[in-house]
């Protein structure tokens, strides 16, 4: 069934044989048809995905790989790469740069997030014209109201588009798995298999109660997690522990090294010593996770959780992988779809904090069946062991009936919240998918949610959002849907139309010369730029924040569209404090420390951030030109985290914002005083000599060569968020991580 040379290659990853839910997709998946798998992690999903795709680079055809988190993609593009001797070409989409489109042309898969191949869509990507396969990996999230929205758009304008094309849907066991399959016209298999046994339990008091009745006494000392993490450790296995939030990720990660620490020996000792090395590395500027986690990993200990910064999680996962880590403690986002399988997965926490009903609140089944279900490394373990905790006789009872007896929760749809119909809609319009009312209701009516709920209630609110575009100048009036110039700016910057209209309203009252905090203030008030949370204390301060700026801002709480109430307003005033922080060079560490943060916070609303301000800079072209120059200069300030004054240093590749400073405290405030400087100087200042000669080699290029600005900081938009531009780049580029 498979062709000499993939099986070659699957031999030699280890794949003697296929496992039964593989034996029953490759055929169908093989014969061109479209299927949805529905089976446990770690049962092999991924390598039929991977087969498709390889027959459709046989036949001439791309292959769209879709994954809902930028770690994801990076692992799958990895495993991909194995299949490169065959000549597949693989290209990659995250928070970077745009890909010209002759390089795009040249690979055969790439693997995006969702909102990536939304952007290709809205572009109309000419890449797209010889699509055969789209791979839609964790199909389950379709019910997440963060990222389903945008799955469940792009799948149902690719099927529209391309109506030959071949879906290949992954899932978790869910409840509706077959509904979900008749949506996409796939073929429906599900299996319970899995290659490494799961016993799921509880443990309470010393002894873990299994969902098979038998039992297993746990030997003291120790409290139920260091207890439950020595005992596997002493078996030679890992242990992978989820808790509910950061701050108890670190502090289990801590206690847990004195347990840990005793049990390793030297060839593990070593392993944790070169991931400790590894992390010292990755950044010129000292952060509280490098800090934290560097007493943490030469004992064979680490946490996971949104506090570390891209590199940082990398590491991480990389140490665990390649076992120099013994225990892991993360929150549950590690769980959705990263393969980092332990012998034994501890679920502390059935509970987390519910930002929007403000209360504690039950994780749902499928989540934490999610975080089970990475118990047992393939060829590593002859038993993975999945256990929750629990608090006392009653509540043992409880996880057993709520979470480990209960059947899996369905897929809902959650395409009728308003601010995705406003990006969707909007989108849909001003790419031309539709021009009238009646195909807009068609477009509608073949989502899932339109297979699976009232239709006329979603119908509702799309004529709502569609006033709401129409009042806002977005669309044009009529009976015939188009977008404004405005609608077509807003949806190819991939803003929540809400956003562009605060933008437009900034640009059309800003004066010229204005100061940067209140045009940090304004993107920090767009729905784009999701606000940080109160601490306590913290109001009087920014209230004092807010009543000195009032006269210069540029938003208020009371006005139109916004329209927040004051904590809410304060809230956004914050994030505005902190990116103002940012651009002073306030050191990282410093940052976190005031103001409780993680690095990965910071650097996700700086990249926020900065995709705003870009996009307020295209939006100035037609509203205020004059601000153009300004807003793209903060946008700069705001991306490597300088002043004014280091801007041009900053366009040098290599160079971020602590090697800038110190060049200029050198005596080289920009590029041409640098052009003659003696090379052991330079060597001094960066404290390299190899990044000298890089710096120097740029700043004296021949004429006509590569302008320096096209080798540091691109001339193109900046990074944006995961969720965010359509951007790629090929696998090949991915050796190593920039320097900041």
């Amino acid at each position: 069934m498979l062709e000499p040379a993939w099986r070659q290659i699957l031999e030699r990853d280890g794949i003697a044989s296929l496992y039964p839910p593989q034996a029953m997709a490759v055929g169908p998946v093989l014969a061109g048809e479209s299927l949805l798998l529905a089976c446990p992690t770690a049962s092999g999903k991924s390598l039929v995905a991977y087969l498709a795709l390889l027959r459709a680079a046989r036949a001439g055809r791309t292959g769209l790989y879709l994954v809902p988190l930028r770690a994801l993609a990076h692992e799958k593009a990895e495993e991909l790469e194995k299949f490169a001797e065959l000549g597949l070409k693989v290209g990659i989409s995250i928070g970077d740069y745009d890909l010209p489109a002759d390089k795009l042309d040249t690979l055969d898969v790439l693997v995006a997030t969702s909102e990536k191949a939304d952007g290709l869509l809205r572009r109309g990507s000419p890449w797209l014209d010889r699509l055969g396969v789209v791979v839609a990996d964790e199909v389950h999230l379709l019910r997440d109201p963060e990222r389903g929205p945008t799955l469940e758009v792009t799948l149902t304008r690719l099927r529209r588009a391309y109506p030959d094309l071949q879906i290949v849907a992954l899932s978790a066991t869910v409840g509706n798995s077959e509904e979900v399959a008749e949506w996409l016209s796939a073929r429906h298999i599900a299996s319970a298999f899995r290659p490494v046994p799961l016993k799921l339990g509880v443990y309470f008091d010393g002894r873990i109660t299994f969902t098979d009745l038998s039992t297993r006494e746990i030997a003291a000392p120790g409290e139920p997690v260091p207890r439950l993490v020595r005992t596997v450790v002493q078996d030679g296995g890992q242990a992978l522990v989820f808790v509910n939030s950061r701050r108890a990720s670190e502090q289990v990660a801590e206690s847990l090294v004195s347990t840990v620490r005793a049990l390793l020996g030297p060839e593990e000792r070593e392993r944790a010593r070169a991931a400790t090395q590894e992390l010292a590395l990755i950044s010129d500027e000292e952060t509280e996770g490098i800090r934290r986690l560097s007493a943490l990993l030469p004992y064979g200990v680490a946490f996971h959780n949104a506090s570390l910064t891209n590199p940082e999680r990398r590491i991480v996962e990389r140490a665990f992988r390649d076992r120099a880590l013994k225990a892991l403690v993360a929150t549950p986002t590690l769980a959705a779809g990263i393969n980092l399988p332990a012998r034994r997965v501890i679920v502390r926490d059935t509970s987390r904090y519910d930002d929007h009903l403000g209360i504690q609140a039950p994780i749902p089944a499928l989540e934490i069946h999610q975080m089970l279900g990475r118990a047992g490394r393939p060829r590593f373990d002859p038993v993975g062991e999945a256990l929750l905790l629990a608090r006392g006789p009653d509540d043992e009872d409880r996880l057993l009936d709520d979470y480990l007896s209960a059947p899996p929760e369905p897929v809902v749809s959650r395409l009728a919240a308003e601010p995705a119909l406003r990006m969707h809609l909007l989108a849909l319009v001003a790419s031309g998918t539709v021009t009238t009312p009646a195909e807009l209701e068609g477009f509608f009516a073949a989502t899932f949610y339109g297979r699976t709920l009232p239709l006329e209630d979603l119908n509702a609110k799309v004529r709502s959002v569609r006033r709401f575009l129409l009042e806002q100048r977005l669309l044009e009036p009529g009976d015939r849907l188009e977008a404004t110039r405005f609608g077509h700016l807003t949806s190819e910057l991939y803003l929540d139309p809400l956003s562009a209209i605060i933008l437009r309203d900034v640009l059309e009252k800003a004066p010229i010369g204005v100061a940067a905090f209140p045009l940090l203030a304004a993107v920090a008030a767009t729905p784009d730029l999701p606000p940080l949370f109160l601490r306590r204390g913290e109001e009087s301060d920014l209230l004092t924040r807010y009543t000195d700026e009032a006269e210069e801002l540029l938003v208020k709480p009371e006005e139109p569209p916004l329209e927040l109430d004051l904590d809410g307003f304060l809230a956004t005033l914050k994030t505005a404090t902190i990116l103002e922080a940012w651009i002073d060079e306030t050191p990282l560490v410093e940052m976190t420390a005031r103001y409780s943060l993680g690095a990965g916070d910071v650097r996700t609303k700086v990249e926020d951030a900065d995709w705003l301000l870009f996009a307020a800079g295209r939006l100035a072209s037609v509203f205020q030109r004059r601000l153009g120059r300004s807003i793209d200069d903060l946008s700069l300030r705001v991306r490597y985290g300088v002043r004014e004054e280091l801007l041009d240093l900053v366009r040098l590749r290599g160079i971020g914002r602590v090697r800038a400073r110190l060049l200029y405290r050198a005596g080289y405030p920009d590029r041409e005083s640098l052009r003659q400087a003696p090379i052991d100087r330079v060597e001094q200042a960066l404290r390299s000599r190899k990044l000298a000669e890089m710096v120097l080699s740029q700043v004296r290029r021949r004429p006509g060569s590569t302008p320096p600005s096209e080798e540091g900081v691109p001339l193109g938009p900046p990074p944006v968020p995961s969720a965010r531009r359509p951007t790629v780049r090929p696998l090949e580029e991915f050796r190593g991580d920039d320097p900041p």
